[in-house]
């Protein structure tokens, strides 16, 4: 039956009664985790790799991207609650031969992760060479491992801690470089607005850059805010957390 205490935050279905005020906060675990993954290969290579060549000017895709990555991360996060059943269960009961739609995400993914977690592994490497006298291949080295730990614990509270602290730590830098190289607020309103900027010559030059700019700005539509994977894994984040049905 239940302590006293317990039936009065359960309604009848033996689901957790939703908290009010401040006591939201103690519930945004798996909000933390996805923000730290959603801060991957989108945000640290081509956003970094667009505001470097066109500045402010396309701050208007990552603000597209967030908005269409929150109508599809809350539609699957509702998905779960309901539930209680995570993407990839779902997509396992799709009908026709046995798994097939898992082994299309599987595969694509597997594909995925060689170039953007290579990526990210390399960018850590540097950052922790940065900080501390070590080659950067052994420092991305580190860094995956230790992620590959907390990861293989399978212990969420363990993984939500990691996360929210490199959430802040990120958000920190992040407002820091804002302030430091701060283009003005007219040129900062100005790229909200949807337009597309002319690539610089010199950036031309370099021969990593073709004169069409969609071919910068169309991936950083994709993968700002997260791509496929985060919402997949979102799902089972709000699993772990023991949130919903």
């Amino acid at each position: 039956m239940g302590t006293v205490s317990e039936r009065e935050n359960t309604n009848t279905f033996g689901i957790s009664i939703p908290p009010r005020g401040f006591a939201i906060l103690a519930l945004v675990g798996p909000a933390f985790v996805w923000c730290a993954e959603y801060i991957g290969s989108g945000e640290v290579i081509l956003s970094t790799r667009n505001g470097a060549v066109f500045g402010t000017s396309v701050a208007w895709a990552i603000v597209i991207g967030i908005f269409l990555k929150y109508w599809i991360g809350m539609s699957g996060a509702r998905y779960t609650v309901c539930t209680g059943e995570g993407m990839i269960d779902m997509f396992d009961r799709v009908p026709g031969p046995s798994h097939w739609v898992v082994w299309i995400v599987l595969i694509a993914q597997l594909l995925g992760a060689v170039i953007s977690i290579g990526s990210l592994a390399s960018a850590a490497g540097v950052f922790v060479n940065a900080l501390i006298p070590i080659s950067p291949y052994f420092g991305g080295w580190a860094v995956t491992i230790f992620a590959l730990l907390v990861v293989w614990s399978g212990i969420f509270e363990h993984l939500k801690l990691v996360m929210t602290i490199c959430v802040a730590l990120i958000v920190l830098g992040v407002i820091y470089v804002a302030i430091t190289v701060f283009p003005g607020f007219t040129a900062l309103i100005r790229g909200f607005f949807p337009q597309m900027p002319t690539v610089p010559a010199w950036a031309i030059e370099t021969g990593h850059f073709t004169t069409n700019p969609w071919r910068e700005v169309l991936p950083l539509l994709g993968w700002a805010a997260g791509g496929f994977a985060s919402q997949v894994w979102y799902t089972y984040w709000v699993l772990g957390a023991g949130y919903g049905a």
